[in-house]
């Protein structure tokens, strides 16, 4: 009992850390939880400290290809809101369109599919989010709405690093049966893609807006899924990433074409703002 007790201790210790009033940031309470593991093993268990050493050292090396991921996301992101990217994102967008669902489409939608596919880890929501909220949408219904659009794509996130790092790497499996893995998942993904998207946008606007834009709003979900599905039959690492290109590239000539909703929607007033 006493050896139970002692292995879950450190998972323990770290939902406390970050789940009690005064809660501890995630960069403190997870080397901490480690440093208490690790002491286990040391002193409870015995384990020869060479092992022990080693498997930190591992753990580490394994760690490296997710942290270089989301470093560049962070980067990505940093790198747009300095030089000002975001304001002409804003600025584009209101070129394109001033409808509201046209807006939300491309940004809280294909933008979103095509980063999830570049970079994933929550940049879709870390770049889409503050352009929508400098478009004068409300964050707390933006943060809801990107984060529904995102579980679409994001099996094959980061260029499919859930798949073939998540599942390749740790299972051993051939690229053949994760293909097979990443094609049924694509077919899932893509059937929940023709509601998902819909109950997002209730979180922002009015079924009445949403049925006035229906057909833009479908010929936007499937100019990303379709390309999805069809690349995630041959790959896993790029459905998201190039599906989310084309849709983003379908949503904006549709929108400049007015084929959303003839009414036009109130006008999205921007304002300042960098991030949520």
């Amino acid at each position: 009992m006493i050896d139970f007790t002692l292995s879950i201790l450190p998972i323990a210790l770290l939902i406390f850390l970050m789940t009690k009033k005064n809660s501890m940031p995630s960069y403190q309470a997870l080397p901490l939880a480690a440093l208490v593991l690790y002491a286990i093993k040391l002193i409870h268990f015995e384990s020869d400290p060479n092992l022990i050493n080693a498997t930190v050292i591992s753990g580490l090396l394994y760690a490296w290809t997710p942290i270089l991921v989301i470093w560049g996301a962070i980067l990505l992101f940093k790198t747009m809101e300095y030089s000002g990217s975001m304001d002409v994102v804003r600025d584009g967008l209101n070129g394109i369109s001033r409808n509201e669902i046209a807006q939300l489409m491309i940004i809280g939608w294909a933008f979103s599919f095509l980063i999830e596919g570049a970079s994933g880890f929550g940049t879709p929501a870390a770049l889409a989010a503050p352009i929508l909220v400098g478009l004068g949408v409300n964050p707390i219904k933006v943060a809801i709405l990107c984060l529904i659009m995102n579980s679409i794509p994001v099996s094959f996130g980061a260029v499919g690093t859930p798949l073939w790092f998540g599942l390749g790497d740790q299972l051993d499996l051939s690229d053949e049966v994760l293909r097979e893995i990443g094609f049924k998942t694509a077919i899932i993904h893509t059937v929940a893609a023709l509601v998902i998207p819909v109950i997002a946008l209730r979180f922002v606007v009015s079924w009445q807006k949403i049925r006035k834009n229906l057909l833009f709003i479908y010929l936007s979900i499937l100019g990303c899924t379709l390309p999805y599905l069809v690349l995630a039959r041959f790959d896993y690492e790029f459905p998201s990433l190039l599906g989310g290109l084309a849709g983003l590239l379908v949503s904006v000539f549709l929108a400049k074409n007015r084929l959303a909703s003839n009414q036009p929607l109130r006008r999205i007033t921007p304002r300042s703002g960098r991030g949520i």
